[in-house]
């Protein structure tokens, strides 16, 4: 008699688990449910504020809007098609991209903010502003909004070789990789032979000969083993780039309700508030220098005073003459970064 008492009221308790489990599952269900692309993986220190923006909108707006995260383009979208894909809101609704991959549609980007030209990483909030309205010029027109940044990690881009070398006359003589086209034009008009070479690459490239230095952020560098093959790291420039955008299709943002739109919105402010202070403490090249010491590299002397105003002066003027010739879009983006540092 006592046994079935206590099986009938560990029934009910089961099915009060249960019932509970039911509602709780029908109110995951009923939230509308999205998918953010990201092209980072997620030990990456930008993937981690991606992921701390979703955390906390899943949070605020449990039950009404749910985001799953898919790091390392796991989704199969490539970033370069984003502007494309994300609009129509059904194979994504939100994503993390570099605005350096718009390019491919709208030309202008690649002159837009190249690396070297400021010379503060300071200057970055300054140009936020300004920065927010090119893009969202750009995706008002592919019906995309901009909800925020994320900074990236690091702030400091050395000069890493296989010989202790942190001067530009000493540079003179070798083959320097660089990712991108501004940066090779750059070394040239300062006499110094460079040359794109991916991430990927780099590494053999290096071991190889192909190049005999490279221009990284250390913290980079050691993802790719970089001390192994070019052990000594000199700094040259601060790495001032497009920061890191949070978009959202428009047709997908505009279908929930005000609160959660608010909820997108606060997190994604919290999150740029809090990547920026980061970015600019530099903690993270800290730590990455204090890593590529224990690895066997070695922290060389910054380049003198002399050479980086050399090198940011060769920047400007790549930079100037780069968006003279493309014109348009990409001439008035120019004039308003320009104005915006107050240049």
């Amino acid at each position: 008699m006592h046994k079935g008492k206590r099986w009938t009221g560990r029934l009910l308790a089961w099915m009060a688990v249960a019932a509970t489990w039911l509602v709780a599952g029908t109110a995951a269900a009923a939230a509308t449910q999205w998918k953010m692309h990201m092209v980072w993986v997620p030990a990456r220190v930008e993937a981690q504020y991606y992921q701390k923006f979703v955390d906390e909108v899943n949070k605020q707006a449990s039950g009404k809007l749910h985001i799953q995260l898919f790091p390392g383009a796991t989704l199969g979208v490539k970033d370069v098609d984003m502007l494309r894909v994300l609009p129509r809101g059904n194979v994504i609704q939100i994503a993390g991209l570099y605005p350096g991959y718009m390019t491919r549609d709208e030309p202008e980007y690649a002159v837009t903010l190249p690396p070297g030209v400021v010379p503060q990483p300071e200057q970055l909030d300054k140009l936020a502003p300004t920065l927010k309205d090119i893009y969202q010029t750009t995706y008002d027109k592919w019906g995309i909004k901009l909800l925020g940044f994320v900074a990236h990690p690091v702030r400091d881009t050395h000069l890493m070789c296989k010989e202790p070398i942190n001067t530009l006359e000493a540079l003179k003589g070798k083959k320097v990789r660089v990712w991108e086209k501004a940066q090779a034009d750059t070394f040239a008009k300062l006499g110094i032979s460079a040359q794109i070479v991916g991430q990927n690459d780099l590494y053999m490239a290096m071991r190889t000969g192909v190049v005999d230095c490279s221009v990284y952020p250390i913290h980079f560098g050691l993802t790719v083993s970089l001390q192994e093959v070019a052990p000594n790291a000199a700094y040259l420039f601060p790495y001032v780039l497009h920061p890191l955008n949070i978009i959202v299709s428009r047709k997908a943002y505009d279908a929930l309700p005000p609160d959660v739109q608010q909820i997108l919105q606060n997190a994604a402010n919290k999150i740029e508030q809090e990547s920026f202070a980061a970015y600019l403490q530099g903690q993270v090249d800290k730590t990455s220098e204090d890593e590529w010491k224990k690895k066997g590299g070695t922290v060389l002397a910054p380049f003198p005073e002399a050479d980086q105003k050399r090198f940011a002066e060769a920047s400007r003027e790549v930079w100037n003459a780069s968006s003279r010739q493309a014109g348009g879009k990409a001439q008035e983006n120019h004039e308003r970064v320009v104005k915006a540092l107050g240049w």
